[in-house]
């Protein structure tokens, strides 16, 4: 069985620790590699030149080319395994992201996570790019510094006060800069989530002149972001502007210690100009470290909130296939309170629905009635209390089963990018067959006939009514035949014509045994149902048949009953 904490980042990143492992040995190959170039240096100064041999030039030159190749064929390998262990990351962590963020949504809580897709590319490329590449460099820097002593002490020394003063700058630079990134990501992902949301509503932000205004707020935000990200960015400028000069000076530095030394009889003259190299490279993970460095504290945060997230959302665990449900559906106590809220919004509800049996559920905006919604059919989770369908609490079926057993229309229609038959069919989980079906069923087929590509229409980009969307949704929810089927606020966007389809499409479901459950503030659809419920301000106030509710309320039920429409 799998814990959560098989699924968090340090997880991934121990299920590829042999991608690194050997990145490592081939990232070892590269850097003893690059010795061949100041070796080659040293041997051309120092015997080529003295000597004037056309044949040992020769030979070198062919050397350096031969380790030069293999050189550039290491890094091709290093480059590989990096890339497979960040597709490994991906492959480990963003279907568990993503249904994390999915939850998320359905529960109301969405927004704030749905930027942790964002965080897993962000962690993922750094971890396998420059963070990767920092790490496996970081030994080869006291190796190349260890061969400059190896060289000449004097110059040894020098490269590493060098070194020593190179690093405290970066950890300086570290300090002055580490609050501003932290501040202008904070405020920047501010930011970025107003106009994500400004985007969603792009509609309703035209529609009421409020363009100008969202973007007025919108820039307030961002400003404080640039702000912040000015302000890390110009002590990053000082740094880089500090750094460049200072490693100028530090080779000049080295230079002369060299000729000193060679003055002095100390060392050969190739000795100077292979040390200035191999300080060079020793200077390289000081030179990738800085690098990083500014993107490590927003990888951090990252990486935080994505272990933060598949934390407080472990995987569900395996659970036994249960029978298809008949669609008895009973409601015992339930009560919810939004996090991080005191006040609940549903206190206590108690009722129950035999199969084949409807209720239209009924209240005023704000009285609970799409929470009830989202419980039933599993998207929340009561606080307290329980739902249970044929005795079974929802959380015995997998969320994959229970959706094949359930039909659910949202308030929000939410068709997906893709073709109308694959948001009928919801992408790939029932047989051409039972999307015509289910069309036919909600009266939409010849509506879908008449689109330009019939079935095959992409429902991004085409101008589809809302009732005609809503219609489409409600061929979602009943397709496949499922035990219960809950419905809310099914007829916002139809017509009369579109509101008789969906009286005679509930009608069938009667008829097919499954369990209807109407959510509406209408009470015209209601009537046609058997029993009818009344919410108010998250409390059932009333519950029973239909016609003891409606005489309750001192409404006549002047409809007959779905099963009776068509008498």
């Amino acid at each position: 069985m799998n814990t959560p904490q098989d699924h968090d980042v340090a997880a991934a990143l121990k299920a590829c620790r042999q991608h690194f492992l050997f990145a490592l040995c081939f990232e070892s190959c590269v850097n003893v590699l690059l010795l061949a170039y100041p070796i080659f240096m040293m041997q051309v100064y120092d015997r080529v030149i003295n000597a004037k041999s056309w044949e040992t030039l020769v030979a070198l030159l062919i050397g350096l080319i031969i380790a030069v190749a293999a050189k550039g064929i290491f890094q091709w390998v290093r480059g590989t395994l990096l890339i497979r262990a960040s597709a490994r990351i991906e492959h480990r962590l963003a279907d568990r992201l993503f249904k994390v963020v999915v939850r998320k949504s359905a529960s109301g809580t969405g927004p704030a996570h749905a930027q942790l897709l964002r965080d897993l590319d962000m962690y993922r490329q750094f971890i396998t790019g420059k963070g990767a590449m920092a790490a496996l460099d970081m030994p080869w820097g006291f190796l190349f510094l260890g061969i400059l002593f190896l060289l000449d002490p004097a110059i040894g020394i020098t490269a590493t006060i060098c070194i020593a003063v190179s690093a405290a700058a970066t950890v300086a630079n570290a300090i002055l800069t580490k609050r501003a990134l932290i501040k202008a990501n904070v405020v920047g992902n501010a930011s970025q989530q107003f106009s994500d949301a400004a985007t969603r509503s792009a509609e309703a932000v035209m529609g009421l002149g409020m363009l100008n205004a969202v973007i007025s707020r919108w820039r307030n935000e961002r400003n404080k972001a640039i702000q912040e990200q000015l302000i890390a960015s110009g002590r990053g400028v000082v740094f880089s502007s500090f750094m460049g000069s200072a490693r100028v000076l530090m080779q000049g530095v080295l230079m002369a210690v060299g000729v000193v030394q060679i003055i002095n009889g100390e060392i050969p003259f190739g000795v100077v100009f292979a040390a200035i190299i191999i300080f060079g490279f020793a200077m390289k993970p000081v030179d990738l470290l800085v690098s990083a460095w500014e993107d490590y504290h927003p990888v951090k945060e990252a990486m935080g909130r994505i272990n933060t997230a598949l934390k407080q959302s472990p995987e569900p665990t395996a659970t036994m296939h249960l029978p298809r449900p008949t669609g008895t559906i009973t409601c015992q106590d339930v009560t919810f309170l939004p996090p991080g809220s005191d006040r609940a919004v549903l206190k206590q509800i108690s009722f129950g629905v035999r199969a084949g049996e409807s209720l239209g559920l009924v209240g005023l905006n704000g009285s609970g009635k799409t929470t009830l919604a989202r419980i039933l059919t599993g998207s929340l989770r009561p606080t307290r209390g329980a739902v249970r369908i044929d005795g079974a609490e929802l959380d015995q079926w997998s969320n994959h089963e229970f959706g094949r057993f359930v039909g659910y229309l949202p308030q929000s229609i939410s068709l997906l990018p893709g073709t109308v038959a694959e948001n009928i069919g919801r992408f790939g989980m029932y047989a051409d067959d039972d999307i015509i079906d289910a069309a036919k069923r909600a009266r939409v087929h010849d509506v879908i006939l008449r689109l330009p590509k019939g079935y095959e229409t992409s429902l991004e980009g085409s101008v589809l009514s809302g009732g005609q969307r809503q219609l489409i949704a409600l061929a979602r929810a009943i397709i496949g035949n499922p035990a219960l089927v809950v419905l809310d606020e099914p007829n916002s966007n139809l017509d009369g014509p579109g509101e008789e389809a969906l009286i005679a499409c509930m009608h069938e479901l009667k008829e097919r045994g499954t369990t209807v459950i109407l959510i509406t503030h209408r009470p015209n659809l209601v009537m046609h149902l058997d029993h009818a419920a009344v919410l108010k301000d998250g409390t059932l106030v009333s519950f029973g048949s239909t016609t003891d509710v409606f005489k309750q309320l001192g409404r006549p039920t002047i409809v007959k009953k779905v099963g009776q429409a068509r008498e």
